[in-house]
Parts: structure tokens; sequence; C-alpha cells
């Protein structure tokens, strides 16, 4: 990357094709993250709904769900305005970059946690379903 020209105070800033590439970026990370708050918009229904039908235990998963979709929703639409910001202003650039990039390690790390946290899961069922499945072939009990 070249060096971009400098604001009057001496920061860094983004050339003018630069910045144009941080605005497309912008836009469709803070449309992901607008979507993602409908979908959680949605989840709450949903959850409401299913309380509201006599499903409590359903109603409360799909709250834990929605409420964990709703925060990474908000990360990513910091993300996209700290983006924004990097096209808007002057003499900040990098100070804005990395919020944006302080927003995406948050949702990626998040993510990834969740990805292995899921995993884990699989894997524990998946053992469990061969080792009921073994152990009804040898005449004994699965432990559920």
């Amino acid at each position: 990357m070249t060096d971009g020209p400098r604001a009057p105070d001496g920061a860094f800033e983004f050339t003018e094709a630069q910045k144009e590439r941080f605005r497309a970026l912008a836009g469709s990370v803070s449309f992901v993250g607008v979507c993602t708050m409908l979908f959680g918009a949605m989840g709450v229904l949903f959850a409401l709904g299913a309380a509201y039908s006599g499903f409590a235990a359903n109603g409360v998963g799909i709250a834990v769900g929605t409420a964990l979709l709703l925060v990474m929703a908000w990360w990513t639409v910091s993300a996209g305005r700290s983006l924004s910001a990097i096209v808007s202003t002057r003499g900040r650039d990098i100070e804005r970059l990395m919020e944006a990039v302080e927003q995406l390690r948050r949702l990626f790390g998040f993510a990834r946690i969740a990805i292995i946290g899921v995993a884990v899961v699989v894997v524990v069922v998946a053992g469990a379903i061969v080792w009921c499945t073994i152990g009804a072939e040898k005449g004994g009990k699965c432990f559920f």
C-alpha cells in the first residue's frame, strides 16, 4: 500500500482511491449488520410467539440465540460505521480503521468460539450415538 497524503496535523490520510474501497466495504458491512439486526428482530417475535404458545423453553432458547445474534449485528454495524467514517473524516483515518478492526475482531472472535462450541457438541452427540449403537449390538444399555 502506498502512503497517502498527510493531513495538516501530519496524520496519515488514505488516498481517494483507497477511501473508495473503504466506502464499498463499509456499505457491504453495514448492509450485513442491518440485515442481521432485522433477523434478530424476527427472532424476538418468534421467541415471544413460542412463549405465548406454551413453549416457554423453546422461547427462552430462541431468545438466547437472538440476543447473541443482535450482539453480533451491533459489532457488524459498528465496524461499518467506523469504515464509513474513514471516508468522511480527515486526520483520523488510522484511528477509525483501528476502531473497525476492533469491532471485527470481536465479531470473528465470537464466531470462532461459536464454531468450536458447535463442533464440540456435534462430536459429543456423534460419539454418544456410536457408543449406544455399539453397546446395543453387544447387548449393553445406552446411557440415555
